[in-house]
């Protein structure tokens, strides 16, 4: 395990580039501050000044289907993700506090063998609230199944190894300073799985280095506003590398927003990105905003919509491209039942416009639309049941780019949380 020092920024941290699923933005009902006391709390057993919290899940239990226009049509096939773990806690005062996660996960398809790889999570962490400093520190690795690029939506393997750094100084009554380190190697898994439409994933394989320093001004809890700088360099593995290198570099302004009231939240986070190439690298110079941002009204605790936008640059795959600008605009409406039981929907459109290295090279432009439902349900104190539903259709201009995604299945989180 590679353990790197970065930042994780409840408000105006580094941010990584890299493709996001359907289905919207997270629900972030408490801060990481918030969020650690209550796992200390509720961790079970103790050993010695050791809080542990055991942890069981069996989840992503899903049937997926994939079809591509060219034919290349995978198997439809039976998924599930299994693991036991545990995470422990170590309380360092009453204002610090250690933390380590250690969440073996065995991933299995029951027709390609190929794709069963044992994953997890083992991860360290700091978490350090003091009278005028912030110091949050994590690191390790992640390796988890997900969808890589929309260019190829098959969900495979991918490993992460890093970590983030966050410190946060009171400068005075409601004005902060904040610097924030990240440092990302990413490797896509598929070497092994003898299969023509992902063993191109290792061309993606890359590491970032991300640093994000300003201020940040907070009256009161619920609204925050922060402006700052960002630098990134991104470098591809060379070792992989085709006929084309994406590495790159560059400085944005940054700036983030949030906002709560009795009915309503606003949060949105913006870039304004100009990136070069890198060490000689064939990389098309960007210059473009990117971000998210996301306006909810209704009830938190019953009824409440969601309408979200946002604006992505994620590296291309193919040869011809060196990049893709993914839009999307959606809405999710969330119901609460009761007694930690929620429903979700969502659906989205938009679109994901690529950019060539060559003039001359066809216009590539795919029409994208997701929807999707989840329902949750709390079976008791520590057993909770899921359902989730994922289609999204891709329509391209070019011939045989047209592709669907479709996921339907269930998670039962035994012991602990996700």
């Amino acid at each position: 395990m590679t353990l790197i020092l970065c930042l994780l920024a409840r408000n105006a941290g580094a941010q990584f580039l890299k493709y996001t699923p359907p289905g919207g933005p997270p629900e972030t009902p408490e801060s990481r501050k918030e969020a650690i006391e209550r796992e200390v709390k509720e961790a079970r057993y103790h050993l010695g000044p050791v809080r542990i919290a055991p942890w069981m899940t069996l989840r992503d239990i899903a049937y997926v289907r994939n079809l591509f226009a060219t034919g290349r049509t995978p198997p439809n096939d039976w998924t599930a993700t299994a693991g036991v773990g545990f995470r422990a806690y170590l309380r360092n005062g009453p204002k610090a506090t250690w933390s380590a996660q250690v969440l073996p996960e065995y991933l299995w398809w029951q027709r390609q063998d190929e794709r069963r790889r044992l994953n997890g999570r083992y991860l360290l962490g700091f978490y350090g609230y003091f009278n005028r400093l912030t110091l949050e520190v994590r690191g390790g690795r992640e390796q988890q199944q997900q969808i890589v690029t929309p260019e190829v939506p098959v969900p495979v393997s991918s490993r992460i190894d890093g970590g983030e750094v966050l410190a946060e100084l009171e400068l005075a009554r409601a004005f902060f300073a904040f610097a924030a380190v990240s440092v990302n190697r990413q490797n896509n898994l598929v070497e092994d799985l003898g299969d023509s439409r992902t063993e191109g994933l290792v061309l993606l394989d890359r590491e970032e280095r991300v640093t994000r320093a300003g201020l940040r001004w907070q009256p009161d809890p619920k609204l925050s506003v922060a402006l700052g700088a960002e630098h990134s360099e991104v470098d591809f593995d060379r070792s992989a590398l085709g006929t084309v290198d994406r590495s790159n570099s560059g400085t944005a302004p940054v700036a983030e927003i949030r906002l709560e009231r009795r009915h309503l939240r606003f949060e949105a986070d913006a870039a304004a990105r100009s990136l070069e190439a890198r060490r000689g690298a064939e990389f098309v110079p960007y210059d473009k905003v990117t971000g998210k941002a996301a306006f909810t009204v209704g009830n938190r605790s019953r009824l409440s919509a969601t309408l979200y936008g946002s604006h992505d640059l994620v590296y291309a795959l193919s040869p011809l491209y060196a990049y893709l600008d993914d839009e999307r605009v959606g809405l999710a409406v969330t119901l609460d039942f009761g007694r930690r039981s929620q429903g979700r929907v969502f659906a989205e459109t938009g679109s994901d416009t690529y950019t060539a290295f060559a003039a001359g090279t066809p216009r590539r432009r795919d029409d994208v639309s997701s929807y999707g439902a989840g329902l949750t349900f709390g079976l008791g104190r520590h057993l909770s049941l899921g359902l989730q539903a994922l289609h999204s259709e891709f329509d391209a201009n070019v011939p045989g780019g047209d592709r669907t995604y479709t996921a339907v299945g269930t998670t039962i989180n035994l012991v602990g949380g996700k």
